[in-house]
């Protein structure tokens, strides 16, 4: 008797089949019809059979242009906003982006999607999602200058692949209905970044950063493999052989069918050092607060057979600058202003006293001048007021005692030659006048007049003249008008 080749297992083997399934997650739907199509041996299509593309193709197709025509006109941007300040507008002070970034530390924690690529095992009919997975991290930097800093990072992130087999072959058993690859992987790296903005060197917005960074990173990945396997089988006469299409079972002899659905769970995982590079947009929203985009590709070395060959992230950042806020900074700095300022009027105030006593010393001077003047000129004119019978008294010229321009030392000629006057008129009255010649200030003149007149009359009185007989004794500076050197001189009258 020639039997269907259609066979219906027990329900306790659909039953069996069924919760395999559901333990894998797979939907209750999906694993009737695997079972249907094991079992009449046929060709099975799943409700879902559109080969699927991925979410977001990282490195080609539509998406890709799309991000590098945003990158070109964003640099374009960015670039014009950082053209030379001419110093007309009111951006900040150029020291705004010493003061975040020289020698200072931060903190960051990212976020967003993660890719694979060139992996072994390949994705077959399988959800749109797989192509992308969450990826967090963060790390810490110390920025050197605003053109270079040095840092640790960490990232976790996952990778999957899953096959949803649209057909299957009957023919060879067992059949792999379903499998499901998801592995953890974990980056640790130390990098150098190199900011591409301080290329500009007076550059206005200093807000913002583009950062180009590479270094060294080592990644850990551990993960599983589950799979779903189908064995149909028929044994008669003594052979067991595929249940497939086309298949007769004959009356002859005693068939025994066979079915049963084995899943299995394979681990695995590697290590790798592998280099990084990534590209990082910046914009300091607050002096403490910095968000930004970031971009990084690592290149995995030795990767041998499940490692991936590239592992890529888009990431939103957002940073924590340890720098003082902006209110702080300015007073700080104005107290160091206000403090130089108070020392400088300290130091005004005090040249100020300095020359205020100098200024009160010089006209107590002058006062004394002007009334030693004063005399000097009421003693002329008495001398000049006197009876002529007392001017007839006074013999001619008798002695001078020559100067040598701007000096009241006596050179040793006019010494001696004093000397030998005073001898020959001891005992006798003397009257003395000093003067200067006109070059030169009337005061010092004065005052020039004066001290060759002490000069001559400490000679006298060394020479034995008794200083009552030398009346009168004045000194007339440059009044009588004399340039040359008959103004130099101290001249001696005796009196009869």
């Amino acid at each position: 008797m020639a039997v269907d080749h259609k066979y219906l297992l027990s329900l306790k083997t659909i039953l069996t089949t069924k919760d395999a399934f559901t333990n894998l997650n797979a939907p209750a739907s999906d694993t009737a019809l695997l079972l249907e199509g094991v079992i009449t041996g046929g060709t099975l299509n799943l409700m879902n059979n559109r080969q699927t593309k991925p979410l977001i193709p990282p490195l080609s197709g539509r998406w890709t242009k799309m991000g590098l025509s945003v990158l070109f006109f964003s640099t374009l941007s960015v670039s014009a906003l950082a053209q030379t300040n001419d110093g007309f507008g009111t951006q900040p002070p150029r020291n705004q982006n010493s003061e975040l970034r020289t020698r200072t530390w931060s903190i960051y924690a990212e976020g967003g999607l993660s890719w694979a690529t060139d992996l072994w095992y390949q994705n077959i009919n399988a959800k749109k999602s797989y192509n992308q997975s969450p990826a967090v991290g963060g790390g810490v930097d110390f920025t050197i200058r605003p053109w270079v800093r040095v840092g640790a990072e960490y990232l976790w992130s996952r990778y999957r692949r899953e096959q949803r087999f649209s057909k299957l072959d009957p023919t060879t058993m067992p059949i792999k209905a379903y499998g499901n690859y998801l592995m953890n992987y974990h980056n640790a790296k130390l990098g150098v970044g190199f900011n591409f903005m301080e290329l500009w060197p007076r550059r206005r917005a200093q807000w913002f950063n583009i950062w180009i960074s590479t270094g060294i990173g080592y990644t850990t990945a551990k993960g599983n493999e589950h799979g779903i396997f189908f064995s149909n089988t028929k044994t008669q006469g003594g052979q067991t052989t595929p249940i497939g299409e086309g298949t007769s079972i004959s009356n002859d002899s005693e068939v025994t069918i066979t079915g049963n659905v084995r899943t299995t769970n394979r681990h695995e995982n590697f290590d790798n050092f592998y280099i990084p590079a990534s590209l990082h947009f910046e914009a300091d929203v607050t002096r403490r607060f910095t968000i930004g985009l970031k971009g990084e590709m690592d290149w995995l070395i030795k990767r041998k057979d499940i490692a991936p060959k590239n592992l890529i992230a888009g990431l939103a950042t957002v940073r924590y600058n340890f720098v003082p806020s902006r209110a702080k900074r300015l007073k700080t700095f104005y107290d160091g202003e206000i403090s130089s300022l108070n020392n400088r009027i300290n130091e005004l105030r005090q040249t100020t006293a300095v020359e205020r006593e100098r200024a009160a010393r010089e006209a107590a001077e002058r006062q004394r001048l002007e009334r030693e003047n004063a005399e000097l000129q009421r003693k002329l004119s008495e001398c000049k007021n006197k009876a002529p019978e007392h001017i007839v008294k006074v013999e001619e010229i008798s002695h001078f005692v020559q100067f040598a321009n701007d000096s009241f030392k006596m050179s040793r000629e006019e010494a001696y030659r004093l000397k030998m006057f005073a001898q020959g008129v001891k005992g006798q009255k003397l009257a003395l006048v000093a003067e200067a010649s006109t070059p030169g200030q009337a005061d010092y003149n004065q005052r020039l007049s004066e001290k060759r007149l002490e000069q001559v009359i400490k000679a006298l009185v060394k020479e034995g003249i008794a200083k009552a007989d030398i009346t009168p004794q004045i000194a007339i500076g440059e009044r009588d008008g004399k340039p040359t050197a008959e103004g130099r001189r101290v001249t001696i009258k005796v009196e009869k």
